[in-house]
C-alpha cells in the first residue's frame, strides 16, 4: 500500500490535472485537499521528484536523443516512464510562516540549470515559452492537453530559432510535459544514475525545480487560485509565481486560493509576444520588494521591456485604457450610433492602427470581453452606471446567442467579413501577428 505522503502527491497531481480541465470546480477542490492534508498528511511536499534513470522524450528538433542539452532542444516527457515520486519534508499546510524568510535572487548558474515553467500551452504560454527560451535559458510548459502540447513544439520548432537569429541569441531547451511531477522538477537527463547520496538528497531538495511559474490559465479566479495554491506547495520555496492576468489582480487571487506566501506572487501581464516587447509587474500588495528589479533584470535579458506599477489598479495599466475604450464601442453600438465596421475604420485611420476595437474582441472572444468587464464593473462599482447596460446588450445579443466572434464564426463581423479584413491588411502590408498555423 503506497505510503500516506506518497497518496498525498498523487492526489495533489490527479486534482490539479482536474482543476485544469474543470475550472468551475477548482475552487472546491483545492479546499477539499487542504482539508484532507490537515486531517491526515502533515508532511504535504512542496515539490516531487523522480528517481532512477531520466523519462525518455521525444526528440523535436531531431532524431538524436541524445542532444537534448544542446541549445534549442525541444524535447517531450512523459509520465508513463518515470519512476515513484519520492518526497521529501516541507512546512505543513496551513502553518505559514509569520515572518516568511527573505527572498534571495537565484544565482547565475542556478538561472542555467532551473527552467522558467510555462502553466497552460495555448497562444499566451508558447509565446512566453519562445521568449524565455530565447537566451540559452530551459523552460519546461506544462498542460494537460496534449494536443496543446504539440501546437507548442511546432510553434517552437517554426520560430524560436529565428527569433534568436534576430536578437543575436542561442536558444535554450524546452521541456513540454503533462505530467505534474516532471513539471515541477528538473530531474535527471535521461540514462544518468543516482551516482552519490549526496546528489539524492540535491535532486530531492527541489534546489533546481523552476526558479519562476507563469500561470497562462483561462481568465477564471477559481481556476487560477486553485492551480496557484497548488503550485505554492508542489514548487520550491523561492520559486517566483507570476499570473498573466488581465484583469484578475493576485491579490484577490492569494485570498481566493488561500495561498500562504503572497510575498511571491505577482502580476506579470504580457500581450502578444514577441510582437509586443511590454509587461506590466505589479505587487500581490505582499509582494518581496528584492523581486521586481531582478524579474526586471530578467525579462530585458530576454528581450522584454518591462513596467512596474507601484500601486494597486484594476486591469493594471494598458487595459484599464483599453476597457474604456472597449466600453465605450460597447456603448455606441448599444445605442445604434454606428456599426461595428465603422467604429473600427475610424479607429484604423485616425490611430494608424492594424485593427480597431471591434475585430479586436472579435479576435478574443465577446464571451472573454463580457466576464472581464462584468468583473470590473464588480470591483469598481462607480462605473456600472454607465458601463452596465452596454455590457448587457452585448450579452443579451451575442453571447447568449453563441456568436462569441473568431471562435464561433459569427460577432461583431462574420467569417467573410474578416476574412476581407485580413486580405486588406495583407495589402496594406501589416505585419502577420500569428507567426505559426495554431498559435
Amino acid at each position: 500500500m503506497a505510503s500516506p505522503a506518497l497518496q498525498a502527491t498523487t492526489t495533489i497531481a490527479h486534482l490539479t490535472n482536474a482543476m485544469l480541465r474543470s475550472p468551475s470546480s477548482a475552487l472546491a477542490c483545492v479546499r477539499g485537499v487542504s482539508t484532507l492534508t490537515r486531517a491526515k498528511l502533515p508532511n504535504l511536499t512542496r515539490s516531487l521528484c523522480t528517481s532512477g534513470s531520466r523519462p525518455n522524450f521525444l526528440q523535436a528538433a531531431g532524431p538524436n536523443k541524445k542532444s537534448c542539452r544542446a541549445p534549442g532542444a525541444i524535447r517531450h516527457l512523459s509520465a508513463s516512464s518515470t519512476s515513484t515520486p519520492r518526497p521529501f519534508a516541507s512546512v505543513a499546510a496551513g502553518h505559514a510562516p509569520a515572518n516568511p524568510p527573505k527572498w534571495r535572487p537565484p544565482t547565475e548558474e542556478c538561472l542555467e540549470e532551473r527552467p522558467v515553467l510555462i502553466i497552460g500551452a495555448g497562444n499566451m504560454g508558447r509565446r512566453l515559452a519562445l521568449v524565455w527560451a530565447s537566451a540559452s535559458r530551459p523552460v519546461t510548459v506544462y498542460d494537460t492537453s496534449q494536443d496543446a502540447l504539440d501546437a507548442t513544439t511546432e510553434y517552437l520548432t517554426d520560430n524560436l530559432g529565428a527569433y534568436c537569429a534576430g536578437r543575436g541569441t542561442h536558444p535554450g531547451h524546452v521541456c513540454t510535459t503533462t505530467d505534474l511531477r516532471i513539471a515541477t522538477t528538473t530531474g535527471r537527463l535521461e540514462g544518468t544514475q543516482s551516482a552519490t547520496e549526496a546528489q539524492d538528497i540535491e535532486l530531492n531538495s527541489g534546489a533546481k525545480g523552476p526558479w519562476m511559474a507563469v500561470d497562462c490559465l483561462p481568465e477564471s479566479l477559481g481556476l487560477k487560485a486553485a492551480v496557484l495554491s497548488q503550485m505554492e506547495h508542489l514548487l520550491p520555496g523561492s520559486c517566483i509565481l507570476a499570473s498573466n492576468s488581465c484583469s484578475l489582480q493576485t491579490r484577490e487571487i492569494a485570498a481566493a486560493g488561500r495561498l500562504h506566501h503572497p510575498e511571491r506572487l505577482l502580476n506579470t501581464h504580457y500581450f502578444i509576444p514577441p510582437r509586443n516587447r511590454m509587461v506590466e509587474l505589479m505587487s500581490s500588495s505582499r509582494t518581496h520588494a528584492e523581486i521586481f528589479p531582478f524579474l526586471a533584470a530578467q525579462m530585458q535579458r530576454v528581450g522584454l521591456a518591462p513596467i512596474i506599477v507601484p500601486v494597486q489598479s484594476q486591469g493594471l495599466i494598458f487595459n484599464r485604457i483599453w476597457a474604456a475604450c472597449k466600453r465605450e464601442t460597447l456603448a455606441v453600438l448599444a445605442e445604434g450610433v454606428a456599426r461595428p465596421a465603422d467604429i473600427d475604420a475610424l479607429f484604423r485611420d485616425f490611430f494608424h492602427a492594424e485593427k480597431g476595437p471591434c475585430e479586436r474582441m472579435d479576435e478574443v472572444g465577446l464571451d472573454r470581453v463580457a466576464s472581464v468587464e462584468k468583473h470590473c464593473l464588480e470591483e469598481r462599482p462607480a462605473l456600472a452606471r454607465d458601463g452596465k447596460a452596454p455590457l448587457d446588450w452585448l450579452v443579451r445579443s451575442y453571447v447568449d446567442r453563441g456568436s462569441l466572434g473568431e471562435k464561433t464564426g459569427d460577432g461583431f463581423f462574420t467569417s467573410a467579413e474578416r476574412d476581407a479584413l485580413k486580405e486588406k491588411h495583407k495589402v496594406e502590408h501589416y505585419k502577420v501577428v500569428e507567426e505559426a498555423r495554431g498559435a
